[in-house]
């Protein structure tokens, strides 16, 4: 076999902006072999000549105007891609041809008619402006290049060519047996690549690429690596546009690598044809194609049951009115025959079926004949899918879950395609389900994230970095889609780079609409959806069942909804139970430390837990920890207020109702139904500043510290110390208080913001509780456990983390 290269391109790549460059990358992959291009005359519509033709015969006004204009457009693209002394001699010999054209129209306008000759004429001007162009590009360091014909070239007795050696082919293409209107040069490359023996045949096409699925489809498509012949026939009758498997026919067989390549995406090394390659992966399933606007038409009728001829009789019928049946699909009690057809053809199939039936109609053994519009085919095509058990059950299962209805089924008995008519409304949705189902990992999670503040920001921080990791070692696949904040939002189809998902916020944030958000995170191509709520909102909670109900896991910090009157937080609760979803609240008490779950643990193994108590306030952790007495209390406030410690207002802090909430939450966790109201909370603010504006309150804060400073004192004559605390009681009484601890009390061996919780049982009984500690506050510990809880999901729904 020759080191031969041969290129099928087209005359949109050699006029692209980035030609130059493009065809020099593309030479000096094959640097040392000879290379050998045929150009089609398909061009951008600014430099066609037909469009003239089509003017001039129908006598058009215009056709003068049109014509300056082409001829300015060539010029132009002339004057500036060529650098070469040859400029002269091309722009000469266009207008040449242009003065030619001007005759070709002059008598297309007397006739009023355009001959084959003077289509193929005005093709061949084309193709030839186009090689001229192609020459200056390709001709590096002074090589020779040599335009020819392709009759000329299938004129000669010897094919073989000169290392290095480039040709361009040129004039009228040859073409496929039954195929009259084809413009590619795909055939003729393919041709010519089978008598040079060529190393190497591709069919450029300017943008598209081979993909899984259309990418305008399923954004998160990819490159198919390799097909076979027959999976390639497959997909392109089901609607890829760029594999035309009539150009193929010339080297199947023959062991001549054929690959399908984009212009544009050099980067890739394309789709490669060939039976051995397509073979080789380990994809079951290499891409999903579909067909829209078709119509179903179906004959029904008890009198068809083993009545032989009446499927013969029926297509017979359509291929006599030349209609084309896509698909067709019988019962096996054969008491219908459904088949599909394009809808233009759908009327007049529907009405040949009647006239074929009549006499059967007439007798009631044909029932009904029907046609529904509106439909689309589905296909998933693969070689390896024969005899491969369960592709049919994931293909149909992935469908119903995204609630897709199929109307009818068909499967070829070599079992590399499965196709389904469905709603072509439905066709988006399904080819997402379909691509998730068999693409994605079954760890597959589609989140959004609500409050991309301290918190939620630390979280996508955190995710930024693991999730690469998380998907290359255990196959977690993370897509963060949506992030919103309290006025905006931005969403992403396949997922939102997280490295960059600030900037990204800033340039293309859009106004907030939550039903936009949760529609768009609970996709039905994704096998999970996740929200995380990081927000403070009393509003967002209020939605937590619904997003349940709609299939949704939910994660929040957000103590909102574990605190909501009972009734609702037991039908949150149920609700959760019923959908088979999560509700992960870990960080709701004591951030990022496993306070809940360890609660829940102790529960769930039999252990009867007495009572809860702890310090679960890191903000009044640090300021008793602090406290001794010396400083104000309030100045310690000021101070923690300055460094981020406290609430923009601290009486959400010094009220005790942060701490009061978090009490609720451990209850009910134990099963106590009680409300927030039940519980007397010991405020640290005077009752005279509590509804006072904050600058005031700030400025008379110090009317907290006598109070303070006495019960100080008070506690540290008997060796103690105070601590804020919230406590559960054996009988499910709830307190809130500010209680003095002695120095062997875990209470009293804090540092900063610790949280510390004591969980007194039946097996961490006798003064020896249970105890967790460690830092309560901040951003990063609570974005780390939600960013566990996360992590926890995915271990439930079956990932080995």
């Amino acid at each position: 076999m020759s080191t031969v290269h041969v290129h099928a391109i087209n005359g949109l790549m050699i006029v692209d902006s980035g030609s130059r460059k493009n065809f020099e990358v593309i030479k000096n992959q094959s640097s040392g072999s000879a290379c050998i291009y045929v150009v089609s005359p398909d061009c951008d519509p600014s430099l066609e000549l037909t469009e003239l033709l089509m003017a001039a015969r129908s006598h058009d006004e215009r056709l003068w105007s049109m014509m300056e204009s082409r001829t300015e457009a060539w010029v132009s693209l002339i004057d500036h891609r060529v650098l070469s002394p040859a400029k002269g001699d091309i722009l000469t010999e266009i207008k040449s041809g242009f003065n030619s054209v001007e005759d070709l129209l002059r008598a297309v306008w007397l006739v009023g008619d355009i001959s084959e000759g003077t289509l193929k004429f005005v093709d061949s001007l084309i193709n030839r402006w186009l090689a001229l162009l192609l020459r200056e590009m390709v001709r590096f360091n002074d090589q020779d290049v040599s335009i020819i014909t392709v009759s000329e070239f299938f004129s000669r007795k010897d094919y073989s060519q000169k290392s290095n050696e480039v040709l361009i082919l040129t004039g009228e293409l040859l073409q496929s047996a039954g195929v009259s209107d084809d413009r590619s040069s795909e055939y003729t490359a393919a041709k010519v690549a089978l008598l040079t023996e060529a190393s190497s045949l591709v069919f450029w096409n300017l943008d598209a690429q081979v993909t899984s699925a259309e990418v305008s489809d399923v954004p998160g498509a990819t490159v198919i690596d390799a097909l076979t012949y027959a999976e390639a026939n497959e997909l392109s009758f089901f609607g890829s546009h760029i594999i035309h498997p009539q150009n193929l026919v010339p080297v199947m067989g023959t062991g001549i690598p054929l690959t399908l390549r984009s212009f544009r995406h050099l980067d890739h090394p394309g789709t490669v044809i060939d039976d051995m390659k397509g073979k080789s992966g380990s994809a079951v399933v290499k891409g999903f194609s579909v067909i829209r606007d078709v119509a179903l038409i179906n004959v029904e009728g008890a009198g068809m049951i083993g009545v032989p001829g009446i499927a013969q009789r029926l297509f017979a019928a359509m291929n006599e009115a030349e209609i084309s049946v896509v698909l067709i699909s019988q019962a096996s009690s054969e008491h219908s025959i459904c088949f599909a057809v394009p809808s233009e053809q759908a009327t007049l199939a529907r009405t040949i079926s009647h006239a074929t039936f009549n006499h059967e109609i007439e007798e009631k053994r044909v029932s009904s004949i029907t046609a529904e519009f509106g439909c689309a085919i589905l296909a998933a095509v693969g070689e390896r899918m024969t005899g491969e058990p369960g592709i049919s059950g994931a293909f149909f299962g992935a469908l119903g879950k995204a609630h897709v209805n199929v109307r009818a089924i068909a499967q070829g008995s070599s079992e590399r395609n499965i196709s389904a008519v469905i709603l072509e409304k439905d066709s988006k949705k399904a080819l997402r389900a379909l691509h998730a189902g068999f693409f994605l990992s079954n760890q597959a999670l589609s989140v959004g994230v609500f409050g991309p503040g301290n918190i939620g920001g630390t979280l996508l921080d955190q995710m930024a970095h693991e999730v690469d990791r998380l998907n290359r070692d255990f196959g977690v696949d993370i897509r963060v889609r949506a992030i919103a904040n309290t006025t905006h939002m931005i969403t992403d189809d396949m997922g939102i780079d997280l490295l960059t998902w600030r900037d990204r916020f800033e340039k293309e944030k859009i106004d907030v609409d939550y039903d936009v958000i949760v529609s768009h995170v609970s996709a039905s191509y994704f096998p999970h959806s996740v929200l995380i709520d990081c927000t403070t909102s009393d509003e967002l909670p209020t939605h937590y069942i619904d997003w349940i109900e709609r299939g949704i896991h939910i994660i929040t910090p957000n103590k909102k909804a574990g605190t909501a009157s009972y009734p609702e937080y037991e039908k949150l609760m149920n609700t959760s139970r019923r959908y088979g979803k999560h509700f992960l609240y870990e960080t709701t008490v004591g951030a990022g430390l496993p306070i809940i779950g360890t609660l829940k643990d102790l529960i769930q193994t039999g252990d009867r837990v007495r009572s809860v108590e702890g310090i679960v306030s890191g903000t009044l952790a640090y300021l008793f920890g602090k406290y001794d007495g010396t400083v104000p209390f309030s100045t310690l406030v000021a101070d923690a207020k300055d460094m981020g410690f406290t609430e923009p207002d601290p009486r959400d802090d010094l009220s005790g109702m942060d701490v009061a909430r978090k009490t609720v939450i451990l209850a009910r966790e134990m099963g106590y139904k009680v409300e927030l109201s039940d519980l007397e909370v010991r405020s640290l603010v005077p009752e005279e500043l509590r509804d006072v504006p904050l600058e005031e309150f700030l400025d008379k804060m110090s009317l907290m510290d006598a109070e303070l400073l006495t019960l100080y004192t008070e506690a540290a004559k008997e060796g103690r110390k105070l601590r804020y605390v919230g406590k559960v009681a054996e009988d499910g009484t709830c307190s809130v208080t500010l209680g003095a601890y002695d120095s062997s009390h875990p209470f009293t061996r804090t540092k900063g913001t610790d949280n510390v919780v004591a969980f007194t049982s039946d097996r961490y009984a006798n003064g020896q509780p249970l105890v967790i500690q460690g830092p309560g506050a901040g951003p990063g510990v609570t974005a780390g456990g939600v960013f566990a809880d996360l992590l926890r999901i995915t271990s439930y729904l079956g990932a080995r983390l």
